[in-house]
């Protein structure tokens, strides 16, 4: 982990840049910001406001992530790259204002934002992993492979996973 090669500061700095600068990409496409998970970002497309084209831009989105994190480890840490893993996911969701009088979040939840998670999990280093129901959205518009059938935690049913290589 960076945080045994670099000084507080310096991780605190690289971070926070890291923020930044995929927050400026996650707006750039239209998505929601949802919420920091140590130092995963939670980002929606298609809450609160649906487009027909939401899940063609979160793959835009991260594949220009997957850039922008080769060019910051570049910079950064010269001797090493920065790695990102990117797991998307399309369906219904339950989204909305969710928690307490005192403590209130807009987030989405349910089993496709799970599985999205667990995609993301399984991605490995710069690979970005979408589900079934991404797939079939997108399926013309970008180089897509498919990894196959996985067993996912939470899930009776094993998933069918699939891998975006680029733009086609």
């Amino acid at each position: 982990p960076l945080s045994e090669r670099l000084s507080p500061t310096e991780v605190s700095l690289l971070l926070n840049r890291y923020f930044q600068e995929m927050n400026e990409i996650i707006f750039r496409y239209n998505g929601t910001l949802d919420k920091y998970i140590g130092d995963a970002i939670m980002a929606i497309f298609g809450a609160p406001v649906e487009r027909e084209d939401d899940p063609e831009r979160a793959i835009l989105a991260a594949l220009e992530m997957r850039q922008t994190m080769a060019k910051m480890g570049k910079e950064a840490l010269p001797h090493r790259m920065l790695e990102i893993r990117l797991g998307i996911n399309t369906g219904t969701v339950v989204a909305g204002n969710l928690g307490s009088p005192r403590r209130m979040d807009y987030t989405v939840i349910g089993d496709v934002v799970n599985t999205a998670s667990r995609l993301e999990k399984m991605a490995k280093r710069n690979q970005i992993l979408i589900g079934e129901g991404t797939f079939e959205c997108v399926k013309d518009k970008f180089r897509i492979k498919k990894v196959g059938e996985k067993s996912v935690k939470g899930k009776k049913q094993s998933v069918t996973v699939y891998e975006v290589l680029g733009l086609l």
